[in-house]
């Protein structure tokens, strides 16, 4: 018993000293000596062989130093109009405005410009001043604004986020000209700082989620923080569950619908992706195809999607269940066919749909991880070939064939990856518990989904709304596409109401 508690001991030390908080920066007042700040910044920054470092000698015989590190920092503009407009100052009163007149802060302490140097500010040393300046020198490098590859549509905007903050704010700003948009800032990331914002319109949005939202990314305490993946597992309720409950995009405009709808954002600094929360399980099949297209298309895709849910999860189960317990449902003019097919395979029918659903991850990620011009042979090759190898060869029956292509087409279906993944890894339960108990067992399994759909919840609100708690008009708003102008004529009848009442 003492070596278990040993045991456990050593364990929970090694987990205590797994993430260490980084010693804080200590506090450095600019000094009257420019060469000891100078000193101290190369030597807070490890005299980085990026930091570069130029004299300046205005008229009045003041020495400047600027220093900068020129991988972050674009000094072009500098280096063409400053420098020389500083070498014609002939006072401190007009340094002074020169300086501000740059876009520039005073700081008091060389400690707070460090971390601005490492954003590409640029720092200002006066000798016999206890002060400094810095000045905005940030060079931002970011692609152009394009359509997302994994959330193309046919109609609507083609634009999408980047890899800078900035310019995503704009996209959202462009698309929402309105007062009560509203953008927290926060830093993430022990080490890496990684800037984060916050959306949310005032008004439409829950103050309630607001404040959760808040008060759990106060609680993450990580050293890097790259990307909303790491978010998302901190945000989510239930981090053991299949099923996403938070949506991620690359969209602007269906960032900006979510808003509107009352959602909040999420935007990291150097992630095209943002986060949208809370959820609901329907909204993993909305596209914004469904609502620039006529509303009887865009609700009968959005049915499609549905089915193709149930499809990719459970086709493979049905095809066991029927091979190894209900082979009397099948159709008299298909017995012959299916019993042929299946007659001479040696494996079961659990086996077969185990190894084509592997075949097919592998094909999958093999032509995700290659270039794309590979990618796409090997996805066509490997398809062909291996499918039309293993059915000569006797191992895979030709009806499998048809049930993996099915089920392979039905996942790509979801607009939504998160959604897409959960589906690939729903059907395994379903395919085992098919090889036990036939359609008792795949029976067995979806009310288990059920049951764990109906429990979980997005951020404290219900992921399966509004079926879970049943919501007659929130079915209608949420898993029915309305015309528009219905939708209008339901909003001025409850702002009527309200109005009436108040």
């Amino acid at each position: 018993m003492s070596f278990f508690k040993a045991f456990q001991n050593k364990k929970n030390s090694q987990n205590d000293t797994r993430i260490l908080e980084p010693p804080e920066t200590p506090t450095f007042p600019a000094s009257l000596d420019i060469d000891k700040n100078r000193v101290y910044v190369k030597e807070t920054l490890h005299y980085t062989e990026d930091l570069v470092e130029k004299k300046v000698v205005t008229n009045h015989n003041k020495i400047l130093y600027f220093l900068y590190l020129e991988t972050v920092s674009d000094t072009k503009d500098m280096n063409e109009y400053f420098y020389r407009n500083l070498r014609e100052i002939n006072s401190d009163e007009h340094l002074e405005r020169v300086l501000t007149d740059r876009d520039s802060a005073k700081l008091l302490h060389l400690s707070d410009a460090i971390a601005e140097m490492l954003s590409g500010k640029s720092l200002v040393l006066i000798e016999n001043t206890h002060y400094c300046f810095v000045l905005s020198t940030n060079s931002v490098i970011h692609r152009d604004v394009g359509e997302p590859d994994n959330e193309q549509v046919i109609r609507g905007s083609h634009s999408g986020f980047v890899e800078n903050l900035s310019v995503n704010l704009q996209l959202v700003r462009n698309l929402i000209s309105h007062p009560s948009l509203v953008v927290k800032y926060t830093t993430l990331g022990e080490v890496s700082k990684t800037k984060t914002a916050v959306l949310y319109m005032d008004g439409r949005a829950d103050s309630n989620v607001v404040e959760e939202i808040h008060r759990r990314l106060k609680k993450i305490k990580v050293e890097k923080l790259m990307n909303t993946g790491i978010i998302e597992e901190y945000m989510e309720d239930n981090i053991f569950s299949l099923f996403p409950q938070y949506i991620s995009t690359e969209r602007a405009d269906r960032a900006a619908l979510n808003l509107i709808d009352g959602r909040v954002i999420i935007m990291t600094d150097g992630d095209p992706t943002v986060l949208v929360l809370p959820v609901t399980f329907f909204s993993f099949f909305q596209s914004t195809d469904d609502y620039n297209s006529r509303w009887v298309a865009g609700n009968f895709f959005r049915f499609i999607r549905v089915v193709s849910f149930l499809l990719a999860v459970t086709l493979p189960g049905i095809y066991i269940a029927i091979i190894t317990f209900h082979f009397e449902i099948i159709p008299f003019g298909m017995t012959y066919v299916i019993k042929d097919a299946v007659e001479h395979i040696p494996y079961p029918p659990l086996i077969e749909a185990m190894f084509m659903e592997l075949t097919l991850e592998l094909i999958r990620e093999a032509g995700i991880r290659l270039p794309t011009p590979i990618g796409q042979t090997i996805g066509i090759v490997g398809g062909l070939v291996i499918g039309d190898a293993v059915v000569n060869a006797g191992f895979i029956s030709s009806i499998m064939i048809i049930v993996v292509a099915l089920t392979a087409i039905s996942s790509f279906v979801v607009p939504i990856h998160e959604m897409s993944m959960a589906m690939r890894l729903l059907r395994y339960p379903i395919m085992i518990m098919a090889s036990l108990l036939g359609f008792v067992g795949i029976v067995f399994c979806l009310t288990i989904y059920l049951i764990h759909l109906c429990k979980l919840t997005s951020l404290g609100k219900p992921l399966f709304y509004p079926f879970a708690p049943f919501n007659l008009k929130g079915l209608m708003n949420r898993f029915v596409r309305l015309p528009h102008t219905v939708e209008i004529k339901n909003d001025q009848k409850e702002n009527q109401k309200t109005n009436s009442s108040s």
